[in-house]
């Protein structure tokens, strides 16, 4: 019984990281120099720039999408490793939301920035 409840731990925590970790890694980190100043206005502003760049890669993403539901064999033409195993819409989707979700976190992290301004 252990066994198969740690087994589901470790599932569970396997799952968070492989979906809570992209979302962190595509959010820039500000530079250090309003980290060391703990500068609140202008990491609130850095943050919400932050969130417009990565609202505009999402929406790259989407574009890209329509592309290649447009004309299917595109991505095998412009890839050199280009595949029929690759299923180009689907990954432009996912890497959409990994850019819309790390773009919800950029402006969490700009909202907590400007609860913190005195």
């Amino acid at each position: 019984m252990q066994r198969i409840w740690r087994t589901r731990l470790i599932t569970i925590l396997a799952l968070l990281v492989v979906v809570g970790l992209p979302a962190c890694s595509f959010v820039e980190s500000p530079p250090d120099e309003l980290l060391a100043k703990n500068d609140h206005v202008a990491l609130a502003a850095w943050y919400q720039e932050e969130a417009v760049r990565l609202h505009q890669k999402a929406d790259e993403m989407n574009q890209m999408v329509k592309i290649y539901q447009r004309d299917p064999e595109r991505g095998e033409r412009m890839m050199p490793h280009g595949s029929r195993k690759v299923d180009f819409v689907q990954q432009c989707k996912i890497l959409a939301a990994a850019y819309i979700s790390a773009a919800r976190e950029a402006e969490t992290l700009a909202t907590f920035h400007r609860d913190m301004m005195p």
